[in-house]
């Protein structure tokens, strides 16, 4: 993982993680520790992957070890989601190319999710890999997949391309590949341009019902 803090005062996390940027124990560690630094010395935060992959989901090679190390690591990502979505600051996305489980609930929980164009698929492959929608997850997918989309989507795992997904929620626009970042970074100024306290106080009053559903599935009720 590698994070910069830009001459512009924006924090760029980039998910540096191999060639699938599967997400880890270790990874959604550090992203967690990243967003707390940058809550501190930044305006907002861009998330990024590699061109051609913005994250592969979950770390399949950890699954396989055994349910103890594949449970630490999904509690791990929940809490980065979590932290995601309650991050009071501007939250943009540039997404290079396919994103699949984790990868897109990294999308969901963001404040504005910029795609490449291109022979990408974003999927939710849960349902065909036989694996369960915590409240975490299935609450970043109802709120965010078009209602429409519910069933194809969330039920029945089917992928979509980056324009298709503009269309759903996974995405909010698909532009050509070698704009992505340009396109992300000026959305984030300009979200960031807005006073930032009320974008705080509205996202987080927005989102209140969701977040405190998330921390009662992940913290208990105390």
């Amino acid at each position: 993982m590698k994070y910069e803090l830009l001459e512009s005062g924006i924090a760029k996390i980039s998910l540096d993680n191999g060639k699938a940027n599967a997400v880890s124990f270790e990874l959604a560690q550090e992203f967690i520790a990243n967003l707390d630094r940058a809550r501190t010395e930044s305006r907002g935060v861009l998330i990024s992957g590699h061109v051609g992959i913005f994250s592969a989901g979950f770390d399949l090679k950890i699954m396989a070890t055994g349910p103890e190390a594949a449970q630490k690591m999904i509690s791990q990502g929940m809490l980065l989601l979590e932290k995601i979505y309650s991050h009071p600051q501007p939250v943009v996305v540039a997404c290079e190319g396919h994103a699949v489980g984790m990868g897109v609930f990294l999308l969901l929980a963001s404040d504005y999710r910029m795609g490449a164009l291109g022979e990408f698929v974003l999927k939710l492959p849960e349902t065909a890999i036989d694996m369960p929608f915590n409240t975490t997850l299935k609450i970043l997918a109802k709120t965010h997949v078009d209602s429409l989309h519910h069933a194809r989507a969330i039920i029945q795992s089917q992928g979509y391309s980056p324009l298709q997904a503009a269309t759903i929620g996974m995405l909010d626009e698909a532009v050509a590949a070698d704009q992505v970042q340009e396109k992300a970074l000026a959305k984030l100024l300009e979200l960031c341009e807005l006073p930032s306290k009320r974008y705080a106080e509205n996202k987080l009053f927005m989102r209140a019902e969701e977040i405190q559903a998330i921390y009662e599935s992940l913290h208990g009720d105390s």
